[in-house]
C-alpha cells in the first residue's frame, strides 16, 4: 500500500473514531476544518499520541518516586523513627544537607549552608534537614549536633537508604525538593573544592542559586552539580578472602608505612586509616588522591638524597591497593600480634628536652567560615645575646586548623613597629577572627632598614611546619646563629573548619652545646629573579633566572616559593665544568604546602657554580588556584593575589667569607618597588587588582 493510501485510511478511521468519542464543542470545530488540512496535521497528531505515553508515565514515575521519598523513614537524636514528609510539612521547598559524620568536610558544610540559606532572600519558607550518613547506625546524634553547632535537625539516615535512593555516592551533598518531594537540585554547596585536594575562592553558590530560582516559580538554571568530598559507604557483604589481596596481610602494611604516621587518631590528617574499617571507608579516596599525585603532599625530586621529601608508593604497592578494593576489600586472617602505629612525630625522639618553649603573645581566633587566612605571629626572645640553634620543633596548637607555617627570624624593633600599624593587624580579619600579629608580610616593605654594611639581612627563613614535618634540624656540626633583639616569626596558614576555632601554637629551640664547627656559618638567603615584574592574563609561561655562587659552600636544604600562579618550579645546580644536577623540582607546587626539604648529606659547592631556578605559572582560567576569574594582569609583589620567584636556601658558608648574601633579598625588593610603581601606573589596587585584563598588553613583560 502506498504512503497516500496508508494515510487516508488512517483519515478515514481517525475521523470515525472522532466523531464518536468527540465532545461537542470541539467535534464543531473539527467539522469546519478541511480534509486537506487534516490530513496535513495527522503526522504531528501521529507523533503526540506516540509521545504521550511515555511522557505521562514518566509522569507518574516522578510522583511515585517523590512520594516514595517522602515517605522514606529517619531517625532523630532522640532514636525515634520518623517519615521525612513529616519533616517537611509546611516548607515551600527543603534542604537534604546530606554529611559524614567522619567527613571533614562535612563541619563547614554546615556553616556555609546556614549562611546560604540566609542570603538567597527567598520569600518562601525553606526547610534544612542535615542526614547522616555513616558505616553503622549506632550514631551518636546529639553529640554530634553539638559538634556541628547545627541549628537545624541532625537526622541518621538508616543503613543510608536515602543516600541510596537518590543516588548520593559523594558528601556533602545537597539536595532541594518541594512540597510533593520532587527534587529540583542536587549537588554542592559551592565550588570551593572543585576537586579533591584543591581549594579555591568561591566564585559560584550553586545550592542558594537553586532556592533562588525555585523560590521565584522559575525552573532551576542548574540543576545537578558534581559533589566532591568523602564517599558514602553503601553497605555490601564483604568477602572473608579471595587470596589475591587481603587487609592485614596486604594493606595495612601499605597504609601504616605511607599514611598512618598523619592519618590516625592523634594524627594531624583529618581521618584515620588505622584499622579495618577505616580503610573500608577511605581507601578509594586514598586511591583516586595518590594516582594523582595530591597524596602524599609536597612531593618533590632531586637527584641527590632528600632526608624529609614524603615516601610515595611503588606502581606495585598501588596496584595491590586497587586490587583489594577490587575484590571487595577481604579482611583475611587477624594476625596473632597486632602492627603497631607508627609514631605521629618521629622527628623529635632524639631532640631531648628544649631550651627554650616560646608562645605568642595570646591565642588567635578563627570564625567559622570564610577564606583561609595567612597571619603573621611573633614568637618574642627577649633576650640580650646571640643563640645558636641546632633544632627547631613547631607543635601545632589545634591541628584542625593549622594547615603549614613558614618560620623566620627578624629584628624585635622592626617587628614591634609593625605590630603597632593598625591597618596590618586588622589586614585579613574576618568578623569573628581576633588575635595578636599581623596580617600581611611586611618582609619587603618599608619596616625593614637594609644596611649594606652588614652580610645579614633583618631577617631570614629558618624552617617549617607541614603535617608530618615538625621538626627543622641544622647539620652536624652546625648551629643557626640568631642575633640578639630578634624575634621568631611564624607564618601561620589557618584553614577555617566550619565552627569558631581558636589555636595557641608554640615553638620549642634546641641549642647547640659546644659542638659547633668555628670555620663555618649556617645562613638562609632567597634567589629573586628580577626579571619577573607582571604576569600578563590568559597566558602560562615559564621564568628562568640563575643565582652565582661566589664562595665554596654547602646547600644543606631549599624551600621553593611562589604564589598561586606557580604550578611547578625546580633548581638545578651547574658546577663550573658544565655539568647539571637537579636540586629539587616540585612538579605540582601547591601554594597551601610550602616546606623546607633538606637533603640527608649537605651538597658541598664550588666557588663559580650556579643555581638555575625555573618556575612555570599558569594565569588561565584552567588554574583552580587563579584568584582572578576571569584572569587578571598580576605583578611581582607579596600579596598572596601577587605573584614571585623567591626560592630560598640554606647553606653553610665560611667564617670569613666576603659574600654578601643579601643579594637576593635587595634584588626583591628593588623589583617590588618597580612593580608597585606599574600598578601605580595601570591604576591597579595593591590588595584587589581591579583592572580589567584589557589595562595591560599582554604580549611582553616591561
Amino acid at each position: 500500500m502506498s504512503a497516500c493510501s496508508w494515510t487516508l485510511s488512517i483519515g478515514i478511521i481517525y475521523v470515525v473514531f472522532m466523531k464518536l468519542t468527540m465532545p461537542a464543542p470541539l467535534l464543531f470545530v473539527f467539522k469546519r476544518l478541511s480534509l486537506i488540512r487534516f490530513l496535513s496535521t495527522i503526522p504531528l497528531l501521529v507523533a503526540l499520541l506516540v509521545s504521550a505515553g511515555p511522557i505521562a508515565a514518566q509522569q507518574t514515575e516522578e510522583r511515585r518516586g517523590s512520594e516514595a521519598l517522602l515517605n522514606q523513614a529517619v531517625n532523630q537524636a532522640d532514636g525515634k523513627s520518623v517519615r521525612l514528609g513529616e519533616l517537611t510539612t509546611g516548607n515551600s521547598l527543603t534542604v537534604l544537607l546530606f554529611l559524614g559524620a567522619d567527613c571533614p568536610l562535612s563541619q563547614k558544610a554546615v556553616t556555609e549552608s546556614v549562611i546560604d540559606l540566609a542570603k538567597s532572600g527567598s520569600p518562601a519558607k525553606v526547610g534544612l534537614l542535615g542526614l547522616l550518613v555513616a558505616r553503622d547506625d549506632a550514631l551518636d546524634i546529639q553529640r554530634l549536633k553539638d559538634e556541628f553547632k547545627a541549628a537545624f535537625p541532625l537526622l541518621l539516615d538508616r543503613n543510608n537508604q536515602l543516600a541510596g535512593t537518590l543516588g548520593v555516592t559523594v558528601v556533602p551533598t545537597a539536595v532541594v525538593v518541594d512540597q510533593q518531594g520532587k527534587v529540583l537540585y542536587q549537588g554542592r554547596i559551592n565550588d570551593r573544592v572543585e576537586q579533591l585536594g584543591k581549594r579555591s575562592v568561591v566564585r559560584r553558590h550553586d545550592m542558594r542559586e537553586a532556592i533562588s530560582d525555585a523560590a521565584k516559580g522559575l525552573p532551576v538554571r542548574v540543576p545537578k552539580t558534581p559533589s566532591v568530598g568523602c564517599p558514602v559507604e553503601l553497605r555490601k557483604a564483604v568477602p572473608d578472602s579471595t587470596g589475591k589481596a587481603e587487609y592485614y596481610r596486604d594493606i595495612q602494611p601499605i597504609l601504616y608505612k605511607y599514611c598512618a604516621v598523619c592519618h590516625q587518631e592523634k594524627g594531624v590528617a583529618p581521618f584515620s586509616l588505622a584499622n579495618y574499617q577505616d580503610a573500608t571507608l577511605w581507601v578509594e579516596m586514598a586511591i583516586d588522591l595518590i594516582e594523582r599525585k595530591i597524596m602524599p603532599p609536597g612531593q618533590a625530586e632531586s637527584d641527590f638524597d632528600l632526608s624529609d621529601a614524603p615516601s610515595v608508593l611503588s606502581p606495585q604497592e598501588l596496584r595491590l591497593l586497587r586490587l583489594w578494593l577490587e575484590e571487595g576489600m577481604p579482611k583475611g586472617a587477624v594476625p596473632a600480634n597486632t602492627r603497631a602505629l607508627p609514631p605521629t612525630d618521629p622527628e623529635s625522639a632524639d631532640l631531648g628536652k628544649p631550651d627554650l618553649v616560646l608562645k605568642p603573645d595570646g591565642p588567635m581566633t578563627l570564625a567559622a567560615s570564610g577564606d583561609d587566612m595567612y597571619r603573621y605571629m611573633v614568637y618574642k626572645l627577649n633576650l640580650n645575646r646571640e643563640l645558636k640553634v641546632r633544632a627547631m620543633r613547631f607543635i601545632p596548637g589545634n591541628q584542625k586548623v593549622v594547615h603549614h607555617t613558614l618560620i623566620w627570624f627578624a629584628d624585635s624593633a622592626t617587628q614591634a613597629r609593625i605590630i603597632a600599624d593598625k591597618g596590618l593587624n586588622a589586614y585579613g580579619l574576618l568578623p569573628g577572627d581576633s588575635g595578636p600579629g599581623y596580617g600581611q608580610s611586611a618582609m619587603l616593605g618599608k619596616y625593614h632598614k637594609i644596611d649594606t654594611n652588614k652580610s645579614r639581612l633583618p631577617f631570614e627563613q629558618i624552617g617549617g611546619y607541614a603535617p608530618g614535618h615538625s621538626v627543622w634540624k641544622t647539620p652536624p656540626g652546625c648551629a643557626l646563629s640568631i642575633p640578639e633583639k630578634t624575634d621568631i616569626v611564624v607564618q601561620m596558614h589557618y584553614h577555617r573548619s566550619g565552627k569558631v576555632e581558636t589555636d595557641f601554637s608554640s615553638i620549642e629551640l634546641y641549642l647547640a652545646k659546644g659542638d659547633i664547627n668555628p670555620a663555618e656559618d649556617f645562613r638562609t638567603t632567597n634567589i629573586n629573579d628580577d626579571k619577573f615584574l607582571l604576569m600578563p592574563p590568559n597566558q602560562r609561561r615559564r621564568t628562568n633566572t640563575a643565582w652565582p655562587v661566589e664562595d665554596d659552600c654547602r646547600i644543606v636544604g631549599i624551600s621553593p616559593h611562589g604564589h598561586l600562579l606557580t604550578v611547578s618550579q625546580t633548581l638545578t645546580l651547574e658546577r663550573p665544568d658544565g655539568t647539571r644536577k637537579v636540586l629539587l623540582n616540585v612538579p605540582r607546587f601547591d601554594f597551601n604546602w610550602q616546606r623546607m626539604y633538606t637533603f640527608r648529606e649537605p651538597i658541598p659547592v664550588a666557588k663559580g657554580s650556579k643555581v638555575h631556578v625555573s618556575s612555570l605559572m599558569d594565569n588561565t582560567s584552567g588554574n583552580p588556584a587563579n584568584p582572578f576569574k576571569p584572569p587578571k594582569a598580576i605583578f611581582m609583589g607579596e600579596n598572596t593575589t601577587d605573584e614571585m620567584v623567591f626560592p630560598f636556601v640554606a647553606l653553610t658558608i665560611p667564617k670569613d667569607s666576603s659574600w654578601d648574601l643579601q643579594q637576593g633579598f635587595l634584588s626583591g625588593y628593588r623589583t617590588g618597588i618597580i612593580a608597585n610603581t606599574l600598578k601605580q601606573q595601570f591604576g591597579l589596587d595593591d590588595h584587589h587588582n581591579q583592572a580589567s585584563p584589557a589595562a595591560i598588553s599582554g604580549d611582553k613583560q616591561p
